[in-house]
């Protein structure tokens, strides 16, 4: 038996909700602001975060993590090498892709 038209688009659109993919960057300069950082970006093609994480300083610099709502991994994967070992300021910023946190409902 096929399955309704509307159950299929139901559990698409279920899916895509759920997509979030995470962008990890650290060594970024110590007064490097969340503007700053989404002018970055922006710079280098990339759309704009929805969220950010603030990671605890270490032997590395300021890191943070960038949530992107409705990306998937791959798409995130395609851009990160735009900004991977780019130097700002007298910092070479580091750019990791993080596979998102996955919760199935069953």
């Amino acid at each position: 038996h096929a399955l309704p038209a509307t159950f299929v688009q139901s559990a698409i659109d279920c899916t895509a909700e759920r997509r979030m993919a995470r962008l990890w960057l650290n060594n970024l300069p110590p007064d490097f602001t969340e503007d700053d950082l989404a002018a970055f970006l922006d710079k280098y093609g990339f759309p704009p975060f929805d969220a950010l994480t603030p990671m605890p300083d270490n032997a590395t610099g300021k890191a943070v993590v960038l949530s992107f709502d409705g990306m998937d991994e791959e798409m995130l994967r395609r851009l990160q090498p735009r900004i991977h070992n780019v130097f700002v300021g007298d910092r070479t910023i580091r750019a990791h892709v993080a596979p998102p946190s996955r919760q199935e409902p069953w």
